[in-house]
Parts: structure tokens; C-alpha cells; sequence
């Protein structure tokens, strides 16, 4: 399936016919557990999103915003996580896709041969979805092709992360869940009707007359568009945005156009448009091993994650986004104090995010254990951040110099800090909770602050710092290659003086340490291939972390690998193993942020703005090195 998307139909579905009201333990379950995450596509407003899988439920959502309490959770707790279900009274069969160049999920149900209902799920963007009192909202579309179809609708939300069961209005077609200030509003083409715990509600759906049924955070409005028009806005808003096909980098992957545009329209989808930051992912607590303890919160903004996305989207021409993001972290690291560090995570307004706990009364994803909300990573020291930002603004102020002049005093004092406090051990980049220690990555990224410092200097004639930020990178290299390199292995490694192997090493070419052809480069890309791998599956490492038990495979690693050796002249093999990755991806085109390559599962929050990082930057290096050769 190396050139065609993949498609998905799921095994037959009983649903039942009754409309008789349940008690709630005896509602019907219509959603089988066996789903996967790659069941599941997301929609969003580029300020929340929703998970719905392909039986038409949304079974994650968390409004207003990325990182408030979930209203909808059953991907996390059943039966009191909550959900929102569209799908037919009969039997089906049914796969999901995106509208092409857009974020609009459409979900088939096909009944029998010629007879279908298409469920056609958004949130609205554009001019008038963004006028509309600002409250998120997910409208559904149904539609029946080849007869008319019997539909029944069932809601059950549950505010606070399926803490509270909320109380009803239900008036007609207009149904609102309230629980103390929290109010959703619920409509539906056929009057509700309460069904224990929740509200249901029942109909027929004729060929040419579509329906709409909508989920609106808050109360409903005395008028607003028609659902249709909403629609139409919304799907001219995605086709509007998505970078053209003749765009240079888009032209370089045009072999692999479905993942790069997919890629590239997740990452829009992870961003919140009122402060221009990124979220590492839409979820919490997606297991990275089934069973085990490595279940985080993701809502947030991480330095490091977000930056990679700019990094993206600039290379992509979307430089309003990275312009947004390059100013907003800039600006976190303007208001600090002396002697200040940058926070490693942000809420989406800036904030400290909250502390970390676990939700006892949910069973987890696939009963996996603990569920939790906010992450303690924020109180750590990760000194590859300064790195990331002055990365991101040497690549700005190659198309916007102007943007980074403004900025220079800022980008000085990060760079200084940067020298300051590279010889300090932290937790690294995959956030060890053992002691710090000296970790070759996070030194690295100092080095490239100052590098990128240096090269942002002599652009803007501020010549000043130059000296002493070139004698800091030369000692940062010289501690590295002395340090970090391990002469039995012939490879860098995890840390000074701990000759343990880590992915996170590709990174010396790719960050432009060392040329991707240096015999030391080579050789910790054949290390790690020998000792990390399986396939072209990439472990992290294998060494103690602080947590019990194991994990995946880690993709945005396996992506780097493919990009290392693409750029060091081995594109035979980064090809194999780019296509074999292609293959773990969703039937939608989406990725996690690991996967079990003996199970075959997909694991870790979903979808994983790392992992869609890796594939758009593989995509273009094998792109340039093939018109290169």
C-alpha cells in the first residue's frame, strides 16, 4: 500500500432494534471493545478536538478546550466515560475518511448492497463557524444513499471527566445536560426522549433530505447559520489552508502526497489558534504498554513538540503559524526573572499546567491504568528547549528577518542562558524521573542555540556576542565528541561517561553537529540499527527510566532513522524502511506515538504530533535526496 491510502470495513455490528427505554446497566452496547486507536479519527477547531470512532461515536472530547475535563471518555472508562453515537438501527458494516484536503471525517455505514448512511462529522472553522459566540461545537450530518434508513441517536455525557452525571432539559428536538455552571446542548432532527441516565432519540433518514444533529458546548443561540452553511465554510476553510501541491517541499514529497497533506492537516488540527501554540496530542493516558504505568497527559504545549511543528510548518510555507509560535515562545522567555529557567510545559494560555493525578474511578483504555490528568514533566529541567526556540527563529528570520530583529534582545538572553546552563545536568528529553544527569541530546541543543545565536547575530550585524557564544559552542562540541562519544561502541551515547545507546543521538547530523556522512555519525546510526531496532522499528533506549515495565517502539524515532539514513547517502534502505512504517499507520492516515511491532498495535496518546513531525521531515529528506541523485 506504499502509493494508495488504506482503507478500513469493519466486522458486522448487531445493533438493536428496540427504542424502548433502558436502565442504565442495561443500555446495549453498541460500540464493541475490540477498537483500536486507529478506529478513530479526529475533527477539531484548532482549540479542541474529538475522537469518533467508526461506529459513529465520539467516544473523546474535552470542551471548551484541549485541556479542560472531558465530557465525553468512554475511550477511557466505560460505562461512565460518556459518548455521543450516530448509527443506523440495522446491521452494517463501516469505514471512515477524510474529505480530501480537509478535516471533515465522513463515516460510511453500508447497510446492504447499494444502501448507505454517510455520517459526515466536523467542528466549524471559517469566518462565520468563528463568529458564533466563540463556543466549540461537533455538527453531524447524516445522509441515506439507496433507501431510507432507520437512525437512532444516543447521548449520555458525563462533565469532569465522567465525575459528574448531569441532570436534563428536554424539550422536543432540543435536549441540554447541565451540571452545575457546564451546560451541552444536544439537537437532533427527531424529538429526545430520556433513557435512564441519558437521552435518545429515534428516526428515519430519506434519500436527498439530509439531517443534522449537533453537540454545542453551552446554551444554544437565538439564531446562528444553517448546519449546511456551516458545512460549506468549514470545508472551504481546510481546502483554503492546506498548502498547495506545487508548494516546493510539497513538490519534493509528491510521491507520498496523502501523508504528507494528512500530516500536515493534524498538525493545523493540534494547534489553538487564540495563542498560535501546539499540543503534543489531543488525549491522556493512551497506554504506551498495555497494563503499565506509562500513561501521560498530553493536552499541553510542550516547548519542544510545539517548535517542531513550527519547524514543519515553515518548511510547508505556512508562515503565519510559525510566526505566532516563534513570538509566543519568545515572549514566555521575555517575562522571566534573572535567573528564571523556561518552563519544559505550558497550558494552552501560558500557564503552568496542572499538577499530575490519577483518576481512580476510570478503568483506562483497554482497562490500563492509571488515567491522568496533568503532567509533572513541567517541573523538570530540559535543556534541549533553548535549542528548539533559537532553531525555530534562525528558520523564521530566513523569510522574515524583520519579525526576529524586534525580538533580538530576547533571543540574546536565551542564548546566554543557553550558555549558562549547558554544563548542568536534567532530566533529558524523554524526561527521565531518575536523577538528572548529562545527557548528550540536551547538550547538543545548547550547542545549536548558540550556533543558530551566532548565525541570527551576523545576519542582524550584532557582533558583540559572537565571540563569546562561539567560544561556549566550540566547548559544548569538544565535551561532546570527547564524552559523549563511547570508542568501543564506535557511537554517541545516552550520557557523559554512560556508554548506553539512545535514539535521541541521530540528532548530531540532523541537527548539524557533525556532516551525516562523519564515520561517527555512521557509525551510531549502525549501532543503534544493531542494538534499538526491530525492523524499522525504533526503541528509545533500553535503560532504567525511573518507571516499571516496558514500552513501544517509538515512531518519531523510527522517522529519524529513515531521515539519518536517507541524508547519509543510504536511501535504498531508508526507503524499506519508510515504507514499512507507512504501513502502521491508520486506515485514516494517523499515527501514535509508539507501536508494539510484535503485536501490531498502535500505543501511546493518539494522534501523535511527534510522530506526524517525523513523517513530514522523512518525507522531505528522502524527497531531496532522490532528486539530489
Amino acid at each position: 500500500m506504499n502509493g494508495t491510502p488504506p482503507g478500513s470495513t469493519s466486522d458486522s455490528v448487531p445493533v438493536a432494534a428496540s427504542t424502548a427505554a433502558a436502565a442504565p446497566h442495561d443500555r446495549p452496547e453498541r460500540s464493541p471493545p475490540a477498537l483500536t486507536v486507529n478506529d478513530y479519527g479526529l475533527i477539531g477547531n484548532e482549540k479542541t478536538g474529538a475522537l469518533i470512532s467508526r461506529h459513529g461515536s465520539v467516544d473523546w472530547a474535552c470542551l471548551p478546550r484541549f485541556d479542560s475535563p472531558s465530557v465525553f471518555a468512554r475511550l477511557l472508562g466505560r460505562p461512565n466515560g460518556g459518548f455521543h453515537q450516530v448509527a443506523p438501527v440495522a446491521k452494517y458494516v463501516s469505514h471512515q475518511q477524510y474529505v480530501p484536503g480537509t478535516n471533515v471525517l465522513t463515516t460510511f455505514f453500508e447497510l446492504r448492497r447499494a444502501v448507505t448512511l454517510v455520517l459526515t462529522d466536523f467542528m466549524p472553522m471559517g469566518p462565520q463557524g468563528a463568529t458564533i459566540g466563540g463556543d466549540p461545537r461537533i455538527v453531524r450530518r447524516l445522509l441515506a444513499r439507496g433507501a431510507p434508513i432507520e437512525v437512532r441517536i444516543e447521548a449520555d455525557p458525563r462533565f469532569d471527566y465522567g465525575r459528574s452525571v448531569p441532570g436534563w432539559n428536554v424539550s422536543g428536538e432540543l435536549a441540554v445536560a447541565h451540571s452545575g455552571a457546564a451546560r451541552l446542548s444536544l439537537t437532533s432532527p427527531w424529538p429526545w426522549r430520556s433513557d435512564g441516565v441519558g437521552v435518545v432519540s429515534t428516526g428515519r433518514v430519506e434519500p436527498g433530505s439530509p439531517k443534522f444533529a449537533q453537540v454545542r458546548w453551552g446554551e444554544p443561540p437565538p439564531e446562528e447559520p444553517t448546519a449546511s452553511n456551516l458545512l460549506s465554510v468549514t470545508d472551504a476553510y481546510w481546502r483554503g489552508w492546506v498548502s498547495p501541491t506545487d508548494a516546493p517541499l510539497r513538490r519534493v514529497a509528491a510521491r507520498w502526497h496523502p501523508w504528507v497533506e494528512r500530516s500536515e492537516l493534524v498538525l493545523k488540527l493540534l494547534s489553538y489558534a487564540d495563542s498560535g501554540v501546539f499540543v503534543a496530542a489531543p488525549t491522556t493516558s493512551l497506554p504506551e504498554w498495555f497494563g503499565g504505568p506509562r500513561n501521560w497527559d498530553y493536552r499541553y504545549v510542550w516547548i519542544r513538540d510545539a517548535a517542531f511543528t513550527a519547524q514543519v510548518f515553515l518548511l510547508l510555507g505556512h508562515l503565519s503559524e510559525a510566526r505566532a509560535y516563534v513570538g509566543w515562545a519568545l515572549d514566555r522567555a521575555a517575562q522571566l526573572q534573572e535567573g528564571d529557567e523556561l518552563r519544559t510545559v505550558y497550558t494552552v494560555d501560558g500557564q503552568a499546567p496542572p499538577a499530575e493525578v490519577e483518576l481512580t474511578h476510570l478503568e483506562g483504555y483497554r482497562n490500563s491504568r492509571p488515567v491522568r490528568v496533568g503532567n509533572a514533566a513541567a517541573d523538570q529541567r530540559q535543556l534541549d528547549i533553548y535549542g528548539e526556540i533559537l532553531d525555530s527563529a534562525r528558520l523564521l528570520e530566513q523569510v522574515d528577518p524583520a519579525f526576529v530583529r524586534d525580538r533580538w534582545p530576547t533571543i540574546e538572553r536565551l542564548a546566554q542562558r543557553a550558555l549558562e546552563l549547558w554544563p548542568l545536568a536534567d532530566s533529558g528529553i524523554w524526561e527521565f524521573r531518575t536523577r538528572p544527569a548529562h545527557y548528550v541530546h540536551s547538550k547538543l541543543m545548547c550547542w545549536v542555540a548558540l550556533d543558530r545565536a551566532i548565525q541570527i547575530a551576523q545576519d542582524l550585524g550584532k557582533t558583540e556576542p559572537i565571540d563569546r557564544w562561539r567560544r561556549g559552542a566550540d566547548e559544548i562540541r569538544a565535551a561532546i565528541l570527547s564524552r559523549g562519544f563511547d570508542d568501543r561502541q564506535g557511537a554517541f551515547v545516552q550520557a557523559f561517561d554512560r556508554p548506553v545507546l539512545d535514539a535521541s543521538a541521530l540528532r548530531i547530523a540532523l541537527d548539524g553537529l557533525l556532516p551525516p556522512n562523519d564515520p561517527r555519525v555512521l557509525g551510531t546510526i549502525a549501532a543503534i540499527e544493531q542494538n534499538l531496532c526491530r525492523g524499522p522499528f525504533v526503541q528509545r533506549y533500553r535503560s532504567d527510566d525511573g518507571l516499571e515495565g516496558p514500552e513501544g517502539a517509538f515512531l518519531l524515532c523510527s522517522f529519524w532513522l529513515v531521515e539519518s539514513l536517507a541524508k547519509s547517502g543510504q536511501t535504498d534502505r531508508a526507503l524499506d524502511h519508510w515504507r514499512a512504517l507507512l504501513d502502521v499507520a491508520g486506515p485514516l492516515l494517523l499515527f501514535s506515538e509508539q507501536f508494539d511491532p510484535v503485536a501490531k498495535e498502535p500505543l501511546g496518546n493518539y494522534p501523535q504530533a511527534f510522530t506526524h513531525i517525523g513523517v513530514l521531515r522523512a518525507a522531505f529528506a528522502l524527497g531531496l535526496m532522490s532528486t539530489e541523485g
